[in-house]
């Protein structure tokens, strides 16, 4: 039997962050998790991913919103980037926007509500 499972690239830092979308999509999608805007891109040049969830603040001369436009500029084919930080005013979510992210949530996301925006734009594809 061969993997069909959609691949995700999760770009988020912080550990205990990495460890709830794991827990919450490791059954579902496979799975590649990186710290970095760099290890994103190295990523990105293995593997053919369905969605990416970028968080903002990253460490490193990169964050998450080059990352996005990164995706914008190298990816044709337009590849999903939901957005996710625990910057919560509006500027924060109208810069990722501007950026190129698809949507943009704060932490903590709730994990029926990541299900659902992965699924509406996977669905999409």
């Amino acid at each position: 039997m061969t993997n069909s499972k959609l691949k995700l690239l999760i770009v988020e830092d912080d550990l205990s962050s990495q460890q709830y979308y794991t827990v919450i999509l490791k059954n579902l999608y496979e799975l590649t998790l990186v710290g970095t805007v760099e290890a994103a891109k190295q990523a990105l040049r293995k593997t053919d991913f369905s969605l990416v969830l970028v968080d903002i603040s990253l460490p490193g001369e990169q964050d998450g919103l080059d990352l996005i436009r990164f995706l914008v500029s190298e990816h044709p084919k337009q590849l999903t980037s939901i957005a996710i930080s625990a910057h919560a005013f509006p500027t924060n979510r109208q810069e990722a926007l501007d950026a190129g992210a698809t949507e943009y949530f704060t932490k903590p996301i709730m994990s029926g509500e990541l299900l659902d925006v992965i699924q509406k734009y996977l669905q999409k594809q």
